[in-house]
């Protein structure tokens, strides 16, 4: 039986490959997959929100690859405290790989969402964990950041790159969802929401179920949506006004930036990395700060000092920039 409070993220997550936006040769390979109801090891990676997961768990599904997911699948979240480190490597994923595969399956599978949090001494472990058992088990990663997945565990994979959703494509899934759930609605707070968090497909969705309570969807925009919206914007603007030479204006991004990470708690600066270093309007030199500072996210003492640290790091860069090429 459905609760009727149930998470949209997972009631509305798609169920079938035809549900999703792919390249064909990508669509055609998955469902070679599954009519043979065998896989290789595949790395999944790309921005949140564009379908990693999702195609992860339709191929371990019984729809796709397995018989007995029950039996046969370990799930595991890299980014949690408790399976990113090398103990739940030795102490959960090696047991589970030791017992031969249950029913019809040739095979066990062990799925890591968000692997790119993993710790190197896990790469390490798990690097020969794969070459130990690789004749009963496979393994499928998730990760926004390829380049965090070590070269000689990448090897043994066959990645996959995913790109953002389409905007239209977005603006039609989330329509079907309040639709299906008989919320009222207005077209442009749905834009506003993506212009909020795309290319995160996944927390646009959470911003709705939460913003529709009362049978329609409210959205607050003297909140600007979230305060991830006015961080993104304003580095956005900084970047333009330095190309256009109108460094007093860099002066009022910085103290709005400031005035959101000093005074909130919750920001999801995950979130916020992730939705710079995949915005096209993102020059490569900030990305590769941008990349630099979600590397260094999790072992800081004090998020919201970390961020703005970033942010002058990215003026210096951009003003070096502009002076070398002189435009």
């Amino acid at each position: 039986m459905e609760l009727v409070n149930a998470v949209w993220v997972e009631k509305y997550r798609p169920k079938k490959l035809d549900d999703l936006v792919l390249p064909e040769s990508y669509r055609a390979d998955f469902e070679k997959c599954i009519e043979k109801k065998n896989i290789g090891n595949l790395i999944f990676a790309g921005p949140p929100g564009s379908g990693k997961t999702t195609i992860a768990r339709i191929l371990t599904s019984k729809r796709g690859v397995l018989n007995h997911p029950s039996d046969n699948l370990l799930e595991m979240n890299g980014s949690s405290k408790e399976s990113r480190g090398i103990n739940f490597v030795d102490s959960t994923i090696e047991p589970f790989l030791k017992i031969p595969p249950a029913g019809k399956d040739t095979f066990k599978i062990v799925f890591i969402d968000e692997a790119d949090f993993l710790t190197d001494a896990s790469f390490k472990s798990l690097r020969g964990i794969i070459e130990a058992y690789h004749e009963h088990n496979r393994f499928i990663f998730t990760c926004n950041y390829i380049s965090k997945i070590p070269d000689p565990v990448q090897s043994r994979f066959q990645t996959y790159m995913f790109k953002q959703m389409p905007i239209d494509f977005v603006v039609g899934y989330y329509k079907k969802i309040l639709e299906s759930e008989n919320i009222k609605y207005n077209e442009d707070d749905i834009r506003f929401v993506i212009d909020g968090v795309y290319p995160d497909v996944r927390k646009g969705v959470q911003i709705l179920q939460q913003n529709s309570h009362s049978g329609t969807l409210k959205i607050n925009r003297n909140l600007s949506l979230t305060n991830e919206k006015t961080i993104i914007s304003s580095v956005v603007e900084i970047i333009n006004h330095i190309k256009n030479d109108e460094l007093p204006k860099v002066n009022k991004n910085v103290n709005d930036i400031l005035g959101v990470v000093s005074s909130e708690y919750d920001l999801d600066f995950r979130s916020i990395y992730s939705s710079l270093f995949f915005r096209n309007e993102i020059p490569v030199n900030v990305k590769i700060i941008v990349n630099k500072y979600t590397n260094s996210h999790g072992d800081c003492l004090v998020p919201s000092m970390h961020f703005m640290a970033m942010i002058f790091e990215m003026i210096k860069s951009l003003q070096e920039y502009k002076k070398l090429v002189g435009k």
